[in-house]
């Protein structure tokens, strides 16, 4: 079973371990006395002590000026009650952010047990005056008192009442059937891995998203997965149930999203690097001769299936040319599912204008400014395996935004739809020859409204495409910040064009004529090309702010794309 159910990123991010607590609250005869007078502030501190060691924690870069309890929700758990504390987080700049946290205590061998197993999830040390136990406030989401509580709460369309606004409860009939089949005292897994979000997977039967960071209006998870749940979509989990806030403002956002969980499944991004090793193992058991950096020339070709793919990359990468296959008529479905309501405005494909690709290539351009000047101010202190290739990006800056720039030239001929929006092999999970898919979110640095808004379909492939890159040089660099030589480069290359293009052929195929595929192959061709820049350049950023150790992969992918010889 994977560890990685709901992974938001691609790759995984480590995470500084959380500093010891500095804050113990001497306190009377009860911890919910960390809720009034100076134990609050005292509570606080302790929060925003903790919180940049978080990898939910989206405001590291920035100064955080404050941290404010906005709400408090009970969540009875057994003879004790655990809270979910809705915080606001201030900065100095910009606006401030809503984060939830689920609060629970622990005293006595309990919070032993914690502090041993869960160290990096204790906000504070308490001390109980009257008593004299001892215990520790912490983040309730590995207690399996909690998350039954949480899903006791989930299974009953109920509303629980806070002090600003109310919790409700909507499940589904798949969340019923599951209570009336199984009951709801069944086992809690929760994943150890360390995610922008927390998963908790019950009984081998359903999973529960629950979202650390709230955002006013409809969750695009949520959204996603009713609308295709609506339609019976075979190739992503079913909607279970929902946990939605709402504060007396008026205002909505999603706390948690329940989805069946099927067993069995391998999460993409590994299998894929598994396969890698394969392919890379038989290249260098090829004859000298045979190893020098491969061709990628006849690959253009192939695309649309104008030629049969050739035997020599097929007998190279096995099996998962297939699998790649797959996963283009997968996504194709998924699309066509997205695209075919034309009386709901949210989902009601809309046409390409002039206004809207030229839109586009500023929102772009923009975005290559802001990227490459953030690359060339970071230069001087990049690893010496990732200052080569970067000086290589800068010198393609004018190269990279005449490429933008054709997309407001030509008519696109096709309409925008509602995609996926952060699509790649960590969003989707390996079922036996087939794939789900997962992670309706859309990419985390990008605003909600935009992540919401109508795009070309072929932003997801192009993503898809960019992983299989991504993965392909990952695949080649141990320890991560080493460079590989320019032959076994070229034959990460080799494995990625094929591949991708496997995909890209499936998905064109499956698509065949429908209105959000440019049917003029110059105008398909150049917005597949916009958009894996895109992705590119996003990603570029990504890892400056993020990862700097692993940028010579994002590089060295934006240079394959920017090759003439790619012919995708």
């Amino acid at each position: 079973m994977s560890t990685l159910i709901h992974e938001t990123r691609t790759r995984r991010i480590p995470t500084p371990p959380a500093p010891p607590p500095a804050y113990t609250l001497p306190l009377a005869e009860s911890w919910l006395e960390v809720f009034s007078g100076r134990a609050l502030g005292t509570l606080t501190a302790a929060l925003q002590q903790w919180l940049p060691s978080r990898r939910w924690f989206r405001g590291k870069a920035r100064s955080v000026a404050s941290v404010t309890i906005r709400e408090r929700i009970t969540v009875p758990v057994g003879e004790d009650n655990a809270f979910l504390l809705l915080f606001q987080v201030s900065y100095s700049d910009g606006e401030p952010e809503l984060y939830v946290v689920p609060l629970a205590c622990a005293l006595g061998e309990k919070a032993e047990s914690v502090s041993r197993d869960w160290p990096q999830l204790i906000l504070a040390h308490i001390s109980l005056h009257r008593s004299g136990e001892n215990g520790v406030l912490y983040d309730a989401i590995v207690s399996q008192e909690f998350c039954r509580a949480l899903l006791a709460l989930t299974s009953q369309h109920q509303t629980v009442s806070g002090q600003s606004g109310d919790l409700e409860a909507e499940p589904t009939g798949v969340l019923r059937r599951v209570r009336r089949e199984q009951g709801l005292d069944i086992d809690a897994q929760v994943s150890k891995a360390e995610q922008s979000n927390s998963s908790i997977i019950y009984g081998g039967s359903i999973i529960l998203k629950f979202f650390r960071r709230l955002d006013a209006g409809i969750n695009l998870e949520l959204e996603i997965e009713r609308f295709l749940s609506a339609r019976h979509f075979p190739h992503s989990p079913a909607l279970a149930g929902a946990l939605e806030y709402h504060n007396h403002d008026g205002h909505t956002s999603t706390m948690a999203v329940l989805t069946t969980f099927i067993p069995g499944c391998h999460d993409a991004w590994e299998d894929t690097l598994s396969a890698l090793q394969g392919f890379y193992q038989k290249v260098q058991s090829l004859p000298a001769k045979q190893r020098q950096a491969p061709s990628i020339s006849d690959a253009s070709q192939a695309i649309r299936g104008g030629a049969p793919l050739p035997q020599k990359p097929a007998d190279l990468i096995g099996s998962y040319m297939a699998d790649a296959a797959t996963l283009g008529r997968r996504t194709a479905a998924l699309h066509l599912t997205l695209a075919s309501d034309a009386a709901d405005p949210a989902f009601r494909p809309e046409p390409w204008t002039p206004a809207a690709q030229r839109a586009l290539f500023e929102s772009l351009d923009g975005l290559a400014l802001q990227n490459l000047q953030l690359l060339q101010e970071r230069l001087p202190k990049l690893p010496p395996a990732s200052r080569t290739p970067a000086e290589r990006v800068l010198e393609e800056e004018s190269h990279i935004r005449q490429r933008l720039q054709r997309i407001a030239q030509k008519p696109v001929g096709a309409v925008r739809i509602r995609t996926h929006g952060d699509y790649h092999l960590g969003q989707v999970l390996h079922h036996g020859p087939d794939f789900l898919i997962i992670d309706f979110e859309g990419e985390p640095a990008v605003a909600l409204e935009e992540r919401r808004a109508k795009q070309s379909a072929l932003r997801d492939v192009a993503g898809m495409i960019y992983s299989f890159f991504y993965a392909a040089n990952s695949a080649l660099r141990n320890p991560p910040g080493t460079r590989a030589s320019e032959t076994r480069i070229a034959w990460a290359r080799y494995w990625s064009v094929w591949v991708g293009t496997s995909f890209l052929r499936a998905y064109l195929e499956t698509a065949g004529s429908a209105p959000f595929i440019p049917a003029d192959q110059t105008a398909l061709k150049v917005m597949l090309d916009v958009e894996l820049l895109r992705k590119a350049i996003y990603e570029l950023g990504y890892e400056l702010n993020n990862r700097p150790d692993w940028l010579n992969i994002s590089c060295q992918v934006l240079l394959d794309l920017l090759n003439p010889e790619n012919p995708i």
